[in-house]
């Protein structure tokens, strides 16, 4: 079979699609497909660039002038679409509306992957409106741009021949954009193992003193991550209990990142939205116990009392409590972990990969 990955962005750049589109892309090859990705590039960003095709990756340069690069992507896809069994866009729009036109010309379906919603996360980013995604979704009006990607991405979604969300939560959302349910699948992201690296000796190279007890938050600075209410919780709770830490990580290498998963004793998501977390797997196989929120696709991974602990989003006294709760008893931390550890195993890349496949088949020209 022949697939062709149309990405928004691709390694060395970094992002979620980025290592999937990457992930994903090299395990079908190993499973004897061939590969093609196009995705856009920035020169200076992403060494080693030479303008056209680099062992299967098509990358198309950014201009200033939007158009023109969407232009130039929606050009690379027309081309390679007689080559290509199956497409498989990843975003509705950066890559997805190129990839539709390019697909409208030609009379060929594509496969869509959706992880969220574009126009929410530019509307909160541009301070447009304060709306969480669920109540977002219900507005009669929108600021004028962006009614016009959420245009865009509904259009590309009700096209698609089938779309792909990490979650059962997502799938709601797309579905109340108009698209049939029979034609969203659910796959779950799976993940790959942790580094391999002892607790203490992450603790050590991490200068975490014996005694303390420190809590991890990982994600992107975003209005809807809920840093700062966090930040504000631990301080008050430092008051009586000095031991306690807060390390949030915004950015930071693979390296670095796996060390504070195997350091850490507790891991605190006060997210207002959640379409899938990836960062919550890899903790959890990490061993740790997890509080987030009861938000987007949390609550299909973590179970509340069972293996975490679930409170609402920026709920003071519900934060404090659970926090101090699994402070002061390290037999349910222990517990949550252990079944954590089960969980788990039904997010395996291996299965991630062989769904995505089984989907990619049923729908190949």
């Amino acid at each position: 079979m022949k697939i062709l990955i149309c990405t928004g962005i691709f390694p060395p750049e970094q992002g979620g699609p980025a290592t999937y589109s990457a992930g994903l892309g090299g395990e079908l090859i190993k499973l004897g497909h061939e590969v093609r990705v196009i995705t856009y590039s920035t020169p200076t960003l992403s060494p080693p660039y030479q303008g056209g095709d680099e062992e299967g990756v098509i990358r198309i340069a950014r201009s200033a002038f939007k158009p023109w690069h969407y232009f130039k992507y929606f050009r690379a896809v027309k081309k390679n679409l007689s080559w290509a069994d199956v497409v498989y866009a990843q975003d509705p729009v950066s890559a997805g509306y190129p990839t539709y036109l390019a697909c409208k010309v030609r009379k060929k379906r594509y496969i869509l992957k959706i992880v969220g919603d574009y126009s929410w996360e530019q509307a909160m980013g541009r301070r447009l409106t304060d709306k969480l995604l669920d109540d977002f979704q219900k507005l009669e009006n929108y600021p004028r741009a962006i009614a016009r990607m959420r245009q865009i991405q509904i259009l590309v979604a009700k096209e698609a021949r089938a779309i792909i969300t990490p979650s059962a939560y997502l799938k709601r959302i797309v579905a109340g954009w108009g698209v049939k349910e029979g034609r969203i699948i659910v796959v779950y992201n799976g993940i790959s193992k942790v580094a391999e690296i002892g607790r203490e000796e992450a603790r050590r190279e991490l200068s975490m003193a014996d005694g303390e007890f420190w809590i991890l938050s990982v994600g992107r600075k975003v209005p809807w991550k809920g840093f700062e209410l966090l930040e504000d919780v631990v301080r008050e709770i430092q008051i009586d209990e000095p031991n306690i830490k807060l390390k949030i990580l915004n950015f930071a290498d693979r390296q670095t990142t796996d060390k504070f998963y195997r350091a850490a004793d507790l891991f605190v998501l006060n997210t207002g939205y959640e379409g899938f977390s990836h960062t919550i797997l890899e903790v959890m196989t990490a061993g740790l116990p997890v509080i987030t929120t009861k938000i987007g696709g949390n609550p299909e991974v973590v179970k509340d009392g069972e293996n975490g602990i679930l409170v609402e989003y920026n709920n003071r006294e519900q934060l404090k409590a659970a926090i101090l709760k699994l402070y002061h008893d390290p037999e349910l931390r222990a517990r949550f972990v252990r079944n954590s550890s089960q969980i788990v195993q039904n997010f395996t890349f291996k299965k991630m990969i062989d769904q995505a496949e089984g989907v990619l088949k049923r729908c190949a020209s």
